[in-house]
């Protein structure tokens, strides 16, 4: 359980921190001084239990404002980008403080205590809240800052091998298994990632976990690596491909030409990436440190050719290809094509259909075949390890960028 101390004195920070440690809880604490520090936490980190000072200063440096605790609550209800604890006590430890505020602090739905040496009834109250608060955050779905979705298993393996501190996490109900991990920055800020897998390759299988991952965790970037088939002559194997646009090759009708020959007539709808995420990729590619560290990182037989990364099309189908003159046909469709593979539209799609709320999707996979009679499974490993090294590159781009 996360909590957040906001308060400028440091004793009364000091009993809080006694009663709290007392518990033999899981507790991480954090401990904040005044409204602008304490707001730039919570739009970085989520907390379960949120205790506030009555007064407090709004910046460091300035004086505590008698009513400056209930105007930063108040504040946070406004704050859309801020995260919103599940439970919230006010402290004082003035009398005619706790006496003047008690009634609204009420009206806000919160609890408030008066913490004093002369009795130890607030201990017992904040004793609760917190052991409440411990069993509604294991109860509870946490929301997270970035997912992972992958067609297989051996794609996903290839995730946990990052340095998250993988633990595993059910739902009731679902079947699902979810992997929870920890990013750190190098500035020491944490976020919050998780992953899964699909059980079968194709389309429909990842939509279906993409759109779970997204209305359970609610994350700002939902990426899906892995493996994909490569256009010969545009990228080498192991190459990682970020697609964009994204697109559906089978979409669209079979019909019968005037002269009675079968035509297919193409009818794609694209998915495209922002633009802000796209730059961030190409900077990615363009970086000659990232991809020496790609290399030097795979311990195993390297493939011929120079490691590359490439942001451009990506065409998805319901089909395994190894079959050169089909890939072809598929190649003629866009004549920048680097990719074929058989999913990534479909997630792109879920992050688009599956809420409001805006998540960001994006496609990251690695060459493993070029989609002919020579195709075979002997790169699917390197390919689905420089995929999830490129995920782990941009995710720490992209958060640091928040």
């Amino acid at each position: 359980m996360n909590v957040l101390i906001v308060d400028d004195t440091h004793q009364k920070v000091e009993k809080v921190y006694d009663v709290l440690k007392s518990l033999d809880l899981a507790v991480q604490i954090v401990h904040e001084t005044n409204v602008a520090s304490a707001r730039r936490r919570l739009r970085k980190e989520k907390f379960d239990l949120l205790l506030i000072d009555l007064k407090l200063p709004p910046n460091a440096g300035a004086a505590p404002a008698e009513r400056g605790g209930l105007d930063f609550f108040d504040l946070l209800l406004l704050d859309n980008r801020s995260s919103f604890p599940g439970d919230v006590v006010f402290v004082t430890s003035e009398d005619g403080l706790f006496a003047k505020m008690q009634s609204e602090v009420l009206i806000r739905g919160c609890a408030i205590c008066e913490i004093s040496d002369r009795a130890d009834d607030w201990k017992t109250h904040l004793s609760g809240k917190a052991t409440l608060a411990l069993k509604r955050a294991a109860r509870s779905i946490p929301k997270v800052d970035v997912a992972v979705v992958t067609a297989m298993g051996s794609e996903l393996e290839a995730v946990l091998q990052l340095e998250y501190g993988w633990t595993d996490f059910r739902i009731p109900e679902d079947p699902t298994l979810y992997r929870f991990g920890k990013i750190q920055l190098q500035n020491g800020e944490i976020f919050s990632i998780v992953a899964a897998s699909a059980l079968r390759k194709g389309m429909a299988a990842s939509a279906a976990i993409a759109t779970k991952l997204v209305l359970n965790f609610e994350p700002s970037l939902l990426a899906m690596t892995g493996i994909c088939a490569g256009v010969k002559g545009k990228a080498n194997l192991g190459d990682v491909i970020v697609g964009s646009p994204t697109w559906d090759w089978g979409s669209g009708k079979h019909a019968e030409a005037d002269e009675g020959s079968n035509v297919f007539r193409l009818s794609p709808k694209q998915a495209d990436l922002g633009v802000g995420i796209e730059n961030m990729c190409d900077e990615i590619s363009r970086c000659g440190t990232f991809a020496a560290r790609v290399r030097d990182g795979w311990r195993r037989d390297l493939p011929s050719g120079k490691f590359g990364c490439h942001v451009g099309p990506m065409a998805s189908g319901a089909s395994v290809i190894a079959n050169e003159s089909v890939a072809l046909e598929i190649v003629n469709q866009n004549r920048d094509l680097i990719a074929i593979e058989m999913e990534a539209f479909a997630v792109m799609v879920a992050t688009e259909y599956a809420t409001t709320r805006p998540t960001m999707g994006i496609a990251i996979k690695s060459v493993c075949d070029y989609a002919d009679s020579q195709k075979h499974d002997g790169w699917q490993p390197y390919a689905a390890y420089t995929s999830a090294s490129f995920a782990d590159e941009l995710f720490k781009r992209f958060l640091a960028a928040q």
